[in-house]
């Protein structure tokens, strides 16, 4: 049973958690996140199960390489450029040390908590901007930098 979903920079969410109690029902005026909130759940399981066919199995290395997530494959997330599944659009973060610009992607990053067969769990993946029809999933990192999935 999947008990929380964290999102960050999705859609219109910049940073939300929600609690799922049993039964779940989203209720909410218009644009206030309803169906981002089961799109960012369906987000996570086609990058987890990406992630599985590709990676799975595997003690994951602290540098995790991406695996890739091709936008017309998003059949529950029917968007015409994988950009606008970022919040206001925002793909990169562009800073200046000593004088040098640097790039950094802005990661949306679901992270979902549940409960089988007595024992919590947690698993989340950070995806990152390729180009307008791919982009990537990962884990993330954990204190001690190793994930089994």
């Amino acid at each position: 049973m999947l008990t929380k979903i964290k999102i960050k920079n999705f859609k219109v969410f910049e940073d939300v958690e929600i609690e799922l109690d049993n039964p779940v029902v989203f209720i909410g005026p218009n644009n206030s996140g309803k169906t981002t909130a089961l799109q960012a759940l369906s987000l996570w399981e086609i990058g987890l199960k990406r992630w599985v066919e590709k990676r799975g199995g595997k003690t994951i290395p602290k540098e995790r390489k991406g695996v890739t997530i091709y936008r017309p494959e998003l059949v529950s997330l029917p968007v015409d450029m994988a950009k606008v599944l970022w919040h206001k659009l925002h793909v990169r973060e562009l800073s200046f040390d000593d004088g040098r610009q640097k790039t950094k992607n802005v990661f949306i990053t679901i992270c979902v908590e549940g409960i089988t067969d007595n024992k919590e769990w947690q698993f989340g993946l950070d995806f990152y901007y390729s180009n307008d029809q791919v982009f990537y999933c990962r884990p993330i990192a954990t204190e001690d930098g190793i994930m089994k999935v």
